[in-house]
């Protein structure tokens, strides 16, 4: 498969590693949670019926809040196989548990490429008369794409005249210390390697002009972006060491430290908790961060 048919290959492939991700799935929604409620509480006059895509929905989380809240369907779109596998066994226990929400389905696809809408039919069972989904949304996963512009074209193409998108996205680096103060960390130990720099850029979306400009190029229109300022906690209930290891293993340090003998693993650590420690507060570490909630309409 070529780059043209598959443009996000390098996305793919290092969310097929999100091991850490899912040993981690509870700490991180308890982390975000709050961030992607708030940005759901801006979403208002959705019908009865509303069918609802979320996109970049990793181990589920947001999709399983969204089918509390709407009587059609919610389909949960991943590009890794990994989350989705988690996706799915959290969307069985959540319809058992919880039979009187919305069905569920979770699809491995890439937002860019695929044909939403067909995926969006089959898991509404409303093949041939799916009028398009009421809602995109997502939760920190839309800032990854190698074509901004035509990923949100194409979902926007899935959506029917009228409907919503609604999305959070980091603001810059230094109004977010967690991932930078991390970073600065690890790379006075050890140098990038060649080639190691981020496969994702959590802050691709942090100029809210560039996101107005890339949704109105999609076909969006009546595009609006509110701050968000808030806190990120770390480490609920942990040691600063523990808290220290978490960062590093979501972060660049995992790359930057691969193939170190572990001395240096060890001394890269270090110099994480020591510059966590400014931060460490008696319910855990705690970071000031700030996101943009952004909505349009199709």
């Amino acid at each position: 498969m070529s780059v043209n048919d598959d443009p996000n290959a390098q996305q793919r492939e290092f969310w097929r590693n999100a091991d850490v991700w899912v040993q981690e799935q509870e700490r991180l929604d308890a982390q975000l949670g709050h961030i992607g409620l708030a940005a759901m509480e801006t979403v208002e006059g959705l019908p009865t019926e509303a069918n609802v895509l979320d996109v970049g929905c990793g181990c589920g989380q947001t999709t399983l809040q969204w089918s509390e809240r709407v009587g059609g369907s919610v389909l949960g779109l991943d590009i890794s196989e990994t989350l989705i596998d988690v996706a799915r066994r959290r969307g069985a226990a959540h319809a058992a548990e919880r039979p009187e929400t919305a069905p569920i389905a979770f699809e491995i696809a890439d937002a860019q490429t695929a044909d939403i809408a067909a995926l969006g039919a089959a898991a509404s069972g409303r093949n041939g008369v799916f009028g398009g989904f009421d809602l995109v949304f997502s939760r920190f996963g839309v800032m990854f794409f190698a074509d901004s512009a035509a990923a949100f074209a194409n979902l926007r193409a899935a959506t029917r005249p009228g409907g919503q998108l609604a999305f959070v996205c980091w603001q810059t680096p230094r109004q977010n210390p967690w991932l930078v103060t991390v970073n600065k960390a690890v790379l006075e130990i050890v140098e990038m390697p060649d080639g190691g720099g981020p496969a994702v850029d959590p802050f691709a979306f942090a100029d809210p002009d560039f996101v107005s400009d890339m949704l109105g190029a999609a076909g969006w229109s009546d595009a609006g972006l509110e701050s968000f300022e808030t806190e990120v906690l770390y480490g609920v209930g942990s040691t600063l060491a523990d808290t220290a290891q978490f960062a590093m293993d979501l972060g660049i340090a995992r790359r930057a430290l691969a193939g170190h003998p572990p001395e240096l693993h060890a001394q890269a650590k270090d110099a994480v908790i020591a510059a966590l420690a400014p931060f460490e507060t008696p319910k855990g570490v705690v970071f000031p961060a700030a996101a943009w909630i952004v909505t349009a309409r199709n």
